[in-house]
């Protein structure tokens, strides 16, 4: 997986506007109606001096019917306007936000196992909505704030040049220092969003973790425990939003006090004019009113660099997992007609530093059954999570009908393999679309009811208020384990792939379901070639090879009968569950 880039916040920022380019012409003519909003702003305060000559000059025409024409044509105008730029920037934001927040689930989909095993669903959600919206902020309102707030101070200041541009060059002489405010703000304004950022993260994560462990919670009273946790993200999400309101509250003030010792100057120097004969009282009103009309526009410009420094955070977290490759998928070859037939060569894996295969070789013919058993953390599940390439191996090689399986393309790898694991994932969705889950074509209720039949399923179906049809909730969590596990061997048998992976596929069923799913698993596992995990080694005393792993090797292999003669691990752990397993019926 290759590092995430680290951008200015330029780069950032122009990677954003990148994705407006698609709704150009929405953005042209928000851009136009920002700049007439803001130029008949600046113009209405303007035509006062006009208002002040034509009282001083007594022209009734004018002050009864031209001038409320003008102040009603005026706010009209100006209400339109601001109608249309508010509507088309407001809708190109939210179309960039959706282009995002789409690209980047989509990247979810296509990222390694191994992502997902580094990064939290919770901070992974955070960044689809949280973040994401701050990106919407930055790139609509922060847009539509610098031009018409930007436009009203452009053409303010060209109606005060017009006016007296000695004035108004004092004025532009404190623009650097108003600069240096900025500048110094934004860096605060992106380093305190980034962190607020991760603290929201924290939040999503505490919370979600909280609800999907809601009953261990409960059983082991850890209500209080989990409140103190969540509580103690939440202060500190809030303690870096208050960083972020500091920041705010002196960096608007600051720029206020500066512009308002350019007024209290221009005050001075435009009452010096007036005496000196160099401007006339209605020009000076004026110029006051051009003066005060800025102010406004200066506040939240000064405000939009909060927003958008909080929009660059949250684009840099965005685009970090935008720029990380996809699961690896350079195979061109489509498999087609596989047999079955499997070859582990001489496979190492390792996460991280950990190594959990170490030099594993072993065949499976087309059909057979091979099984793998041996102590938690032995790498038995690891060795099937090779195999569709959840994980890829950092040595040997792994093949299928003699294909090495990074020469093929992952679709057409998985496409051979069905699994059905200990921990059951089932969608909030109908029984009926969870069986049918990834399948393509038409498929008719009476398909579906053969393969519920055969997972054993379809007798509690029937019983569902809506059989089919009804909602199995979250994760399947209406239905219970054992319902559970059968909707899921359901799902495998529709795919009818010719790889099986049973990963303790019956560890969650009772006595007499597991009986009933075991002939259904014999009957799908027919001319297919299966790899069972197995704690229970009364459930693979038919395996056409069993194998003993340890530590990554294999201690031992061969069949069941061959096994339990060599007197070796194998025969110890077979004779430790039948003990139990005696013992528990004499206790019964």
């Amino acid at each position: 997986m290759s590092e995430p880039n680290t951008y200015t916040s330029t780069e950032v920022y122009r990677r954003i506007l990148g994705y407006t380019k698609r709704y150009k012409w929405a953005i042209i003519v928000a851009i136009i109606a920002n700049i007439i909003y803001a130029l008949v702003e600046a113009s209405f305060v303007n035509a006062i001096q006009h208002l002040i000559n034509a009282i001083d000059e007594m022209r009734v025409e004018t002050l009864m019917f031209t001038t409320p024409l003008v102040i009603v044509g005026a706010i009209f105008v100006r209400g339109v306007f601001n109608f249309i730029a508010t509507y088309c920037m407001g809708w190109a934001g939210r179309k960039v936000v959706q282009d995002i927040r789409q690209d980047l689930f989509q990247h979810y989909m296509y990222q390694p196992t191994k992502f997902f095993n580094k990064n939290s669903p919770g901070s992974l959600i955070s960044t689809l909505t949280f973040n994401i919206e701050q990106i919407a902020l930055a790139s609509s309102k922060a847009i539509t704030t610098v031009l018409r707030s930007g436009g009203t101070v452009l053409f303010a200041l060209g109606y005060m040049i017009a006016i007296s541009w000695r004035l108004t060059l004092f004025i532009l002489v404190l623009t650097p220092l108003v600069a240096f405010v900025v500048n110094i703000s934004a860096k605060r304004f992106k380093l305190v969003s980034k962190a607020i950022q991760n603290t929201i993260g924290n939040v999503t994560k505490k919370t979600e973790e909280s609800i999907r462990s809601q009953e261990v919670v409960k059983m082991f009273g850890g209500q209080e425990k989990q409140i103190n946790e969540f509580n103690k993200a939440a202060n500190k999400n809030r303690l870096q939003d208050m960083k972020l309101v500091i920041a705010e509250g002196l960096s608007s003030p600051t720029i206020q006090f500066i512009a308002g010792i350019g007024f209290a100057a221009i005050v001075y120097f435009g009452a010096k004019q007036i005496i000196d004969g160099h401007m006339a009282g209605s020009q000076f009103i004026t110029y006051i009113g051009l003066m005060a009309l800025i102010l406004k526009p200066l506040k939240e410009l000064s405000n939009v660099n909060s927003v958008l420094q909080k929009g660059i955070a949250g684009a840099q977290s965005v685009f970090e997992i935008l720029d990380r490759d996809k699961e690896m998928d350079n195979g061109t070859l489509e498999l087609i007609n596989v047999q079955g037939e499997i070859c582990y060569r001489d496979v190492s894996f390792a996460y991280e530093a950990d190594t959990v295969l170490d030099g594993l070789s072993f065949e499976v013919k087309a059909g057979q059954t091979i099984a793998l058993v041996g102590p938690s953390g032995s790498g038995k599940s690891t060795i099937t999570h090779l195999l569709p390439r959840l994980y890829d191996i950092q040595k040997g090689s792994i093949s299928i009908d003699g294909t090495d399986i990074t020469a093929a393309t992952l679709s057409s790898l998985r496409k051979q393999i069905a699994i059905v694991s200990q921990n059951v994932l089932l969608f909030n969705d109908t029984i009926r679309n969870n069986i049918a889950y990834g399948f393509e074509g038409e498929l008719s209720d009476s398909k579906i009811e053969q393969v519920a039949k055969h997972a054993n399923a379809w007798d509690f179906i029937q019983e569902l208020p809506e059989g089919l049809d009804t909602n199995i909730g979250d994760n399947g969590s209406l239905l219970s384990g054992g319902q559970r596990q059968r909707v899921a061997i359901a799902r495998a048998i529709l795919k009818d792939a010719p790889i099986l992976i049973l990963d303790e596929a019956t560890s969650a069923l009772d006595t007499q379901s597991e009986r009933h799913i075991q002939n259904a698993l014999e009957n799908l596992m027919a001319n297919k070639t299966t790899i069972v995990v197995a704690h229970r080694l009364s459930t693979i005393e038919n395996a056409d090879k069993i194998l003993v792993i340890q530590n990554g090797r294999i201690a031992e292999q061969g069949s069941h009968q061959e096994l339990l003669q060599s007197k070796g691990e194998y025969s110890s752990l077979h004779q430790m569950q039948f003990s139990e397993s005696d013992d528990k019926a004499s206790i019964e």
